[in-house]
Formats: C-alpha cells, structure tokens, sequence
C-alpha cells in the first residue's frame, strides 16, 4: 500500500511537471449589437438605417507557452476575428486578423516573429482610448493596429519600465500602404505603468512611396474611481530622400479622455481632434470615422456607459458625434451602439 501512494505520488509530480512545461488557453469575444447613425448620413455616403453591428471585433484565439527549460520558454499566439451577425470574416480582412506570431520569452525579454501589434499604436492615442478605438464611439488614431512582418523585441519590465524595438520586412510591392500591408519599416517604444501612472512614447518610420515619420506620446493618470488621459500621434509624410514635399499630407491627432467607476459600471468619455485627415487612410483600425473620404479636420465627441453583469458579461450603450470638415463645408453625424459583450 504504502509502494503504491509513493508510486502515485511519482506520478501526479511528473505530471505536474508536464503541463507546466506546455499550456495552451483558448480565448474569445462576442459582441453585438444595433447602431443607428442620423445626420448628414447621405452626404457622408454612410447608411443611416439600424444595423447589427458590433461595438468590437468578435475573436476567438489560441495561444500558448512551452517550457524548453533554463528559463526559456517558446510562446505562439493566433486569433481570428469576425463578424457576429453573420458569421463572415471583415471584408478584406485575411483568416487570423488579429495577432499570429510566434517567439522566444526568457531573462533577455521576449522576440516575437509574425503579424503583431504596431509598437507605435502600443504607446499612441489608441492605448488610452476607453472605447478600444472600435464601434460607433471609438476615436480616430494615424497609427495601425496590426503590421504584417514583423521582428519586435520587448524587454524586461524593470520597475514599471518597459521597451520595445521593431522590425517590419517590407514583402509589398511599393505603395500598398493599406490595412496590414507593409514596406520596411521600424519603430520604437518606451512606457511606464505603476500603480495610477502610465506614460507611452514612441517612433517610427514607414518606407513606403512618400517615406512617412509617426511619433506619438500619451498618459493617463487614475485617482480613486476617476482616471484621466491625454495623448497626441503625428503622422508626416516626405518624399524619399527625406525632403518635406507640399501637398503631402502631416496628420496631427490628439485626444482628452477620462473614465469613472459607478459600482459595477464605467462611464467613459472622450474628445477626439485630428488634423488633415487626408492622412487618415493610413489608419489600421478602419471604422465609422474612416470612410474613405479625405478632410481637413475631423472631430469626435464620445460618451460611453459600459454595466458588468459579471467578470465576462457586459452591456453597453455608447453615442457619438463626429463632425467632418473640407475647406469651409463640414457634415456631420451622430452614432448610436448599444449592445452586450461576452468574453470567454
């Protein structure tokens, strides 16, 4: 009897040991909802009937860690977004949308080799966006979301102090500077996040037809129930060589936002400036403000009220007012989302 429990015991150990050394978790999102948008909808060329509609992406993703022992650790990460109401890929969207890399996690930090998040959105104006910079209400960025390609290195968090450098391997012919497509590239981030402070800075270049410079910094501040931020991106396109050439657009965006917990809700609130949105078909996140039209200033007032029914459960009901400006006409919209989110 007592050969078998220690016989058990051997086991259970090796075991234990064997799933700590890999571990795969699956995860996910769904979200839906209806919008309604009223205003200058026909002007704009924007639909101004109620529609399903997500206020984000719904996903499902895996990702996992293996054990490879002294410290090191191999990492991979894919997920796929989708459409809820209808079960389709975004249009133009390819299968795993979101990220899909895979990399090397030790005591040096961690590289990851694939499609990944933009170093540069990682610090921008879209990393303190309370509305995910998604759905009816999400603010406008110069920045993308996703870039194909890439080699990014982040170091180890020292203190609330982090970084990270990245590589984009230009595999596009010259000029394809669309949602996830990419010509050379590199950028580089700095942040701190401890306790009530985070604060994000960072730069990039861009090697396509017009050579473009993005720089952004951002922060946010919470004092008991209330959090606070500001951020600014820039996007300023040259002509190779590095010579400013007039007619090419310089994109300026900045953003104001706070948010407030009331018992088991979050108000949200933001105020969203962009200038020279000519620029702005550069953004990786398409939404509601980019509809393939250029202005010269764009504006955005959002406010947001999300109820927790639980840790994975929430509903939402979110407005927004977005105002577009060409030369001396401007049209403007007003954006309706109301919904429930599910994570898993």
């Amino acid at each position: 009897m007592k050969k078998s429990l220690i016989a058990l015991a051997v086991l259970a150990s090796v075991a234990g040991v064997a799933q700590a050394q890999s571990a795969v978790t699956i995860y996910g999102k769904v979200d839906l909802g209806i919008t309604k948008l009223t205003g200058d909808t026909t002007a704009l060329g924007l639909n101004n009937g109620a529609q399903m509609q997500a206020n984000h992406p719904s996903r499902i993703g895996f990702k996992g860690t293996e054990d490879l022992g002294g410290g090191l650790s191999a990492i991979f990460q894919i997920e796929n977004r989708f459409n809820a109401d209808t079960g389709a890929l975004p249009a133009g969207q390819p299968l795993f949308s979101g990220p899909a890399f895979v990399g090397l996690s030790g005591g040096f930090g961690t590289v990851k080799l694939g499609r990944n998040w933009s170093t540069i959105d990682s610090v921008s104006t879209a990393a303190i966006d309370p509305f995910e910079n998604d759905g009816i209400a999400g603010l406008n960025s110069v920045t993308r979301l996703f870039i194909n390609n890439t080699i990014t290195y982040y170091t180890p968090e020292m203190s609330g102090f982090g970084g990270q450098a990245q590589y984009v391997m230009g595999e596009k012919p010259v000029g394809a500077i669309a949602n996830g497509t990419d010509n050379d590239g590199y950028a580089v981030g700095v942040n701190y996040n401890n306790g009530p402070i985070y604060l994000g800075a960072g730069y990039g270049v861009e090697e396509n037809t017009n050579k473009s410079n993005i720089w952004a910094v951002s922060g946010s501040y919470a004092f008991g129930p209330a959090k606070l931020a500001l951020g600014y991106d820039q996007r300023e396109n040259k002509a190779i060589g590095g010579i400013r050439t007039p007619g090419l657009p310089k994109a300026k965006n900045w953003v104001v936002a706070g948010t407030y917990e009331v018992g088991a809700g979050l108000i949200k609130a933001a105020y969203n400036r962009t200038k020279d949105g000519a620029d702005n078909t550069l953004n990786g996140v398409p939404g509601p403000v980019f509809i393939g039209g250029t202005f010269d200033k764009i504006e955005k007032l959002s406010i947001g009220y999300q109820h927790n029914l639980s840790k994975r459960t929430s509903l939402y009901a979110d407005v927004a007012r977005t105002k577009y400006t060409l030369t001396s006409n401007s049209n403007s919209v007003t954006g309706l989302g109301l919904g429930v989110t599910h994570n898993f």
